[in-house]
């Protein structure tokens, strides 16, 4: 009965200790990824994204849309990042997900900026959370979103991706995006 008592034990604390690390990696991981987007490192960032990503878009391609999305955003400044929630493990196709929930203040010089793309904005955030600054020609969002993590059964570690509907179901099929939908706010 010991016995018995000592090997439940050994699992239960093994599970919970490789879930607790399973966690801490993926918010540090999460956060340094967030961190290189902001700063505009986009060649150092794109490591963190999921490996299969790159079986459907070039990453050539991808990093100069990047750049280019960048550069319309003129000096941005990304402050007050946290992670708001991070779901449960969601299985889809022999791969599990998690949803993180994270919000941010992000400011930028709108000068460059189409009237449409801000209405976009608008639109996307809500007309509450995106302020225009006229005179200092700034723009600032509070931004509430979701990121998808995929874990990479290789690597060990969650990969992370903009949740995007289109993209999701893209690359991880109609099930997968589908099965993430329930999941988003």
């Amino acid at each position: 009965m010991k016995k018995t008592l000592l090997i439940l034990f050994i699992l239960v604390v093994n599970i919970s200790y490789g879930q607790e690390i399973s966690k801490t990696q993926l918010e540090s991981d999460f956060l340094e990824y967030s961190n290189l987007i902001s700063k505009g490192e986009f060649e150092k960032a794109v490591d963190f994204m999921p490996t299969y990503f790159w079986s459907v878009y070039k990453k050539n391609e991808f990093l100069t849309k990047m750049e280019r999305v960048a550069k319309q955003m003129d000096s941005i400044s990304i402050n007050n990042f946290k992670i708001v929630n991070i779901s449960e493990i969601i299985k889809s196709k022999n791969k599990k997900f998690k949803i993180i929930v994270y919000s941010s203040d992000v400011e930028f010089d709108f000068s460059k900026t189409p009237e449409r793309v801000i209405e976009q904005y608008k639109s996307q955030f809500g007309i509450k959370n995106v302020k225009i600054d006229t005179i200092n020609k700034l723009i600032k969002i509070k931004n509430n979103s979701q990121m998808v993590s995929v874990f990479d059964e290789k690597l060990k570690k969650w990969k992370y991706l903009e949740y995007n509907p289109h993209i999701i179901k893209r690359v991880y099929g109609i099930e997968t995006q589908a099965e993430l939908k329930k999941h988003v706010r």
